[in-house]
């Protein structure tokens, strides 16, 4: 069986930049294949992916969790064929559960194609508090079911290292918890750990759950049954891709994108792309009170706003227009 590894973590946590840490030091010489999954249109994070030649499956149009799950046994099984891979890396979307994914993977590792090696999720120290109380279905289950969880943005965030690892290991004690850098940890300490006793309750639910499921839409309710409304990722996030093929200086760029911020309705949660400036490539992040722009060799151009009450014409027409 193929091991796999899970890269979870929310939104703009840094799920790509632990990949390429992690090819770098723990898989280091060895095959390795990544199944990628943008919320929305935009396959961004598999072009930034590619740079380090690696072989990249994009699932998008959706989250591996809630409507893309025939597509991702279908990549994995390709991917196990035609590339016999040391490992399969896959990084969910951001505001996915790491529950559904975990369940879908036991699946496919009880057909004997894959053994789940290892849950890690990455948390933003300097969100953690915010996106716990706004998004704690989606958040918190991404902690509870992880095997490692890895900090990041230490470096700005330096004062609230401790207090944010101990109300993690608060929701989860069995997990591993790193707050060092990722490249001065040891490679054994990603490939290889305890599996989490969660996941062990979801197989043994998988296993004596003989019951018929009836599927409800999450958007009615019913007062009668009393079944509790579960929330998809769909049901409450919202991406917006924008397709930008003329050349953009990255000073042009960056007023665009914080005129969207701005003056979008709802709120914009993360913010990514890669464009062209007519001799290289910029690659772009936003989170809440942080912008990076960076010169890349990497071809693209598209633009990607993700967030909640998100109007998509409008964010458009803000990008589309000329600021001063």
């Amino acid at each position: 069986m193929t091991d796999v590894y899970v890269i979870s973590g929310f939104l703009g946590a840094g799920k790509t930049t632990l990949i390429k840490t992690m090819v770098r030091s723990a898989f280091k010489n060895k095959k390795l294949v990544v199944i990628e999954n943008d919320f929305g249109e935009a396959g961004i994070d598999a072009g930034l992916l590619k740079e380090c030649n690696l072989a990249v499956t994009s699932l998008s149009d959706g989250c591996i969790c809630c409507s893309l799950t025939g597509d991702f046994e279908k990549a994995m099984e390709r991917i196990l064929k035609d590339y016999i891979p040391d490992a399969v890396l896959v990084e969910p979307s951001g505001v996915g559960r790491l529950s559904d994914l975990i369940k879908i993977c036991l699946k496919q590792e009880d057909r004997g194609l894959i053994h789940l090696k290892r849950t890690i999720t990455v948390v933003d120290i300097r969100s953690f508090d915010k996106y716990r109380k706004n998004y704690g279905g989606f958040f918190e289950d991404q902690i509870a079911y992880a095997d490692l969880i890895l900090l990041s943005h230490q470096e700005e965030g330096g004062q609230e290292i401790q207090s944010v690892k101990i109300k993690i290991q608060e929701m989860n004690p069995e997990a591993r918890v790193e707050a060092d850098f990722w490249e001065s940890i040891p490679a054994s300490v990603f490939r290889y750990g305890p599996r989490n006793s969660s996941i062990f309750k979801l197989e043994m639910e998988a296993a004596v759950s003989m019951k018929p499921v009836r599927i409800r839409s999450c958007r009615e309710p019913s007062r009668r049954t009393g079944f509790i409304r579960r929330h998809f990722a769909r049901d409450v996030f919202s991406s917006v891709t924008i397709e930008w093929k003329e050349p953009i200086t990255e000073e042009r760029l960056g007023k665009k994108i914080l005129h969207v911020v701005k003056h979008a309705e709802g709120e914009i949660l993360r913010g990514k792309g890669i464009v062209a400036d007519g001799r290289r490539g910029l690659v772009f992040h936003y989170l809440p009170g942080s912008l990076s722009i960076e010169p890349a060799n990497i071809v693209g151009n598209q633009v990607c706003f993700i967030g909640t009450g998100l109007d998509e014409q409008q964010i458009h027409t803000l990008f589309r227009e000329e600021t001063t």
